[in-house]
Parts: C-alpha cells; structure tokens; sequence
C-alpha cells in the first residue's frame, strides 16, 4: 500500500436544542446487548434442563432434516423480567464487516417454557425453520467449507432486549443434504464436548497522519485472547480482542517496505486455536491531520506526482427541528477537493480517496459521528491529453438516526477511486446530512474530517 499524503478538512457544526439532556440514539436493529454469562446448549430429547443428562446433550451432526435440537436451553437462567426467549443465528457479512452489521435470522419460534430454575426451554419436533434458512444456505454456497456462526439466545421482555447468551457454531455443506454442524457449547457434567474452533486473523495497515495503525481482525468474533504485532523478529507490541478486532499504531514508520506479523492467541486454548497471518506494506509519503485553527493552501502539483489539494474554510451545519420535535437536521456540502496526478507512464497506478470525521465535541457534550451521512457527488475530471483517466463516486451512506446499522461517517467511507489510471485533475464533492436525535443538548460542537489519499 502506497501512502501518499493525509490532510484534514473541517465542519464546524452549530445545533440548537431546547433541553440540556443526555445523547441518546435508538438501538441497532440486531443489538442484542448485554452480553450473558453461559452457553446456548441443545439436547437430543425433549424436557428441561433437569431431565437431560449427558448422553442427551448434542455438539454435532448431520441429516436432510437439518434439526440440530429437540430442547434448547442456556446454561445459566435468563436475567428477572424475560418473558419468553428467541434464538438467533448470525450470517457474516462482507471481510471487514462488523458483527453488529452482519445479518441476523430467527431460527424456530420463541420459548417460553420455563423450568424450575428459572431457564427457558424449547421443546420441538418440527423439522421446518432451521439450519435450513436460506440465508445460511446461500452464505455456505459462496463459501465453500467450514465456516463460522455466533448462535443467539436472546431473553425478551415483550419487544423489549434483556440480554443475550452467545455459542458459536460451525457448518459445512451448501446443501439441505449435505449440511453438517458442530456447536461449541460447555459439556454438562459427565459429557464429552467438541474440539476447539478454528480461527483466522487478517491484518491491516491504515494511515494516520505520520503513524500507521495495525489492525488484526479474528474471526470467529467471539474469541477472546490477544494479538501481538510484530515487524521481523522485533515485538511492536500487544493488544487484547475486542469485537473481533486489536489494533497497535506504530511510530511515524521509515518509508520503504516493512513486513508486519499479527499472532493470535487465544485466553482459553480448549475453546480456540490460535493464528497468525502476515502483511508487506510498501510505505511512501506520511501525511498529518490538520485542526479547524489551521489554514492550509492547496499543493501546487508538482511534475510526476500525485497530490491532495483539501481547502481550508470550514463548513458550517445549522441544527433545524422538524415540526414534531423528532429530530434534528442540517446539510451543508463538503469542500472541493482536488486530486492531481502528473506521473511518468511507467509510475502510474489508481487511487483511492477515504473520509472519515471525528465525533462532534462542545460543551453540553459529544455528538457521535455515526449520525453525519453523505451522498459522493459525480467527480468531474480534467483528463492532461488521452490520459484513459476515470474516477467513481463512492456510496452514499445515511445517519445512523435513519438506519440503525450505518456507521455514518463515524467509520472511514470512500469518496472516489479510480476504476482507469492517468494524468489529469479530478475535483471531488460531497453533500453532508446531518440527522441527531431531539434530545440533544443546545450548542455549539466542532468535528474534524480526516482526508487521505492512497495509491494503490
């Protein structure tokens, strides 16, 4: 990866609300939080948890019926208030993807048998409603072999979450006769339990300013352990998992080639098994964020470069309420931004702009980022000669206040790359939406957006 020059532009947004209340956003469509204490467990015969014993208790299998369990239940009681219990698998979704956006199908119906312990419990025969969701069986499809599904048992108190018990289940197969499954639950006592899952851990390395960040994904996203990073033999340093991901920046790195390591090891070996994947990273110019104070000219484009003009002026975003006070909203447009490309034939390669914006921060308190969305405007191209240059637009993406799984601007969006490499200069837009909740305190908050330029 090519790092060619980072550079900040700035919003400066000014909300007005009548109340000085706490922030407060509508939950994600699949946030099933908190997280429970104890395993999802799934028994061969019919009865509560009292009536099971080990020989009943099921950790893998195969059939055309695709009926992994007659009684499902959880290790521990769900929390005082649940009133019935749903069950949940989630589909990955694309490399990157985070859990919280990936999708999420109901398997069978809700339980609301209870036993004398206080824990739900299904009790069915019914060979419909499984393994057999199209969603898993079209993920299996596109790909081939084993792979790797948080299962959720989630407690309700009507529509309402109480929390969520969590075991992870393989499948193979991409077929309602070939599907095969394996869940990792904890053996009740006197049981024998499955072996551990498979992991494996992807690495990145993204710019920022004269530091790069590494940043170890592993899946499944529920194992624990820590990632250490390494560069050679030399030990960068180490970081726990969290949600799937750990991350360690290193210092203001020499341009040039580095080979970076990323290890996993897991907390509980019998659960997990470690990886380790390996990243060259071709390191050119370092680029710095720059802060709403500073003014900065465009770059001149110098001859057999490739440059990032970003203007200086802020963009003010002026808070509105609607007329039933259910949100607030403003728009403004991002300022022109400038790509210009003057390399030699033999040098040129495509580009990519990203934009992401920090969380907005006054006074009253912290507007998160996830809440300003954009729609990329058309780049308009000024191609030197016959250059074959083409750029798209990047994907517009909504508040977080009109689709619970955005992550807004909140998370680093393309603005525009190039689908043909060539000389020219390429004048990038954007139109910014902001949409926050009602509740947000009166004020005045300023947020910085990180642009960066990468050649690929």
């Amino acid at each position: 990866m090519g790092i060619r020059k980072t550079i900040a532009a700035v919003v400066a947004g000014t909300l007005v609300a009548a109340a000085a209340v706490a922030l407060a956003g509508p939950a994600s469509a699949v946030d099933e939080s908190p997280d429970l204490p104890g395993d999802v467990l799934w028994f061969n015969t019919a009865g509560p948890l009292a009536s099971q014993t080990p020989a009943t208790q099921i950790f893998s299998g195969s059939d055309a019926t695709n009926r992994p369990w007659i009684t499902l239940t959880t290790e521990n009681p769900c929390p005082a208030g649940t009133t019935s219990m749903a069950q949940y698998i989630r589909v990955p979704g694309a490399a990157g993807v985070p859990e919280i956006e990936w999708t999420q199908v109901q398997m069978g119906g809700n339980a609301t048998l209870k036993d004398a312990d206080g824990r739900f419990y299904t009790t069915a025969t019914s060979q419909a409603d499984r393994l057999n969701k199209s969603e898993v069986i079209a993920y299996q499809v596109a790909h081939p072999g084993t792979n790797h599904y948080p299962f959720l048992s989630v407690c309700q108190n009507g529509p309402a979450v109480v929390g969520n018990f969590r075991t992870m289940v393989d499948i193979s197969g991409n077929s309602l006769t070939t599907l095969a499954w394996t869940i990792h639950s904890k053996v009740i006592a006197g049981g024998t339990g499955p072996v551990a899952v498979a992991t494996t851990t992807t690495l990145a390395a993204t710019p920022s300013g004269v530091d790069l960040v590494l940043t170890a994904t592993v899946a499944p996203a529920a194992a624990a352990g820590t990632v250490t990073f390494k560069e050679g033999a030399t030990v960068l340093g180490s970081a726990p998992v969290s949600g799937g991901t750990a991350s360690h920046t290193v210092t203001a790195p020499a341009t040039g080639n580095h080979t970076y390591t990323a290890s996993f090891t897991p907390t509980d070996p019998a659960a997990y098994v470690a990886s380790t994947v390996t990243q060259s990273v071709a390191l050119g110019l370092a680029g710095g964020s720059l802060t709403v104070t500073l003014t900065v000219p465009g770059a001149p484009a110098e001859p057999g470069a490739l440059t990032l003009s970003v203007p200086s002026a802020p963009v003010a975003l002026a808070g509105v309420r609607d007329a039933g006070n259910t949100r607030i909203t403003a728009s403004g447009a991002l300022p022109q931004i400038v790509v210009t490309d003057t390399r030699r034939d033999d040098l040129l390669t495509g580009w990519r702009v990203s934009v992401q914006a920090g969380d907005f921060t006054g006074t009253k308190g912290t507007v998160g980022a996830k809440y300003l969305g954009w729609k990329p405007a058309t780049p308009v191209m000024a191609k030197d000669g016959a250059a074959p240059l083409l750029v798209q637009a990047g994907v517009e993406a909504a508040s977080f206040l009109d689709d619970p799984v955005s992550t807004g601007l909140g998370a680093s969006k393309t603005l525009a790359e190039t689908t043909a490499s060539g000389r020219g200069a390429t004048t990038l837009g954007a139109a910014l939406n902001l949409a926050i909740p009602p509740s947000t305190a009166e004020g005045s908050y300023t947020s910085t957006i990180t642009v960066t330029l990468v050649g690929n």
